[in-house]
């Protein structure tokens, strides 16, 4: 896979690590507005000093990378522990997203690769929405759009007005081109209680886009 997103169509070209890793821990809403325009193009940020934005991504790849080596000695020491199971897993996460920010996917993609084992493991200590979440990331960053899926829908059996479950698979949906199956998650978000009016009007972009594009 030279490049996760070779044959994605622009409509979906919206930074999905971005916006993946920002469902991972809740942020869908005010912190994705920035990137989300109405005709789905992605809208990045400008750097003051993309020189400086460089080094800190160098050095929180650096840091992140040391975490691992704990995570990993401590993992060694106790293969069972949820705790570790959980942080370690997390870290991938990190450097995965780390890496794909600065160019290196296939690095990413090895973080990524890493992740999953070490989620399935903590899954089966413990049935957790959050982290089966997570791994549903991790399977779709890495493409496993099938894998990502069945976990979503795990969650969605548990719990149907997930928000960030519903997101996530409104994304996988547009992905595959499957415009109606999208739509129709996008709509559940804008209908879910949970979603604030930031959220609506995103997914409202989300849905005008999607129609302009069939």
């Amino acid at each position: 896979m030279a490049n996760i997103f070779r044959n994605q169509r622009p409509i979906v070209k919206v930074g999905i690590w971005i916006l993946v890793g920002m469902i991972i821990v809740g942020l869908l809403g005010t912190t994705v507005a920035w990137y989300l325009s109405s005709d789905g193009e992605q809208q990045q940020p400008i750097a003051e000093n993309p020189a400086s934005e460089e080094d800190i991504i160098a050095t929180e790849i650096e840091r992140q990378e040391a975490l691992r080596e704990e995570y990993e000695e401590m993992l060694v020491s106790d293969p069972e522990d949820l705790t570790v199971l959980t942080g370690y897993a997390r870290v991938e996460m990190q450097l995965g997203e780390l890496y794909l920010q600065n160019q290196e996917e296939s690095q990413g993609k090895e973080a990524f690769q890493r992740a999953v084992p070490l989620y399935q493991k903590a899954l089966e200590n413990e049935d957790d929405l959050q982290l089966r979440l997570e791994l549903a990331s991790a399977h779709q960053l890495l493409g496993d759009d099938g894998k990502a899926e069945a976990e979503l829908n795990k969650i969605l059996e548990q719990k149907p007005g997930n928000l960030n479950a519903l997101a996530q698979k409104g994304i996988l949906l547009e992905s595959r081109e499957d415009w109606d199956g999208a739509i129709q998650v996008w709509e559940s978000v804008a209908k879910s209680p949970q979603a604030d009016e930031t959220t609506k009007e995103i997914v409202e972009a989300r849905i005008k886009a999607i129609k302009e594009q069939e």
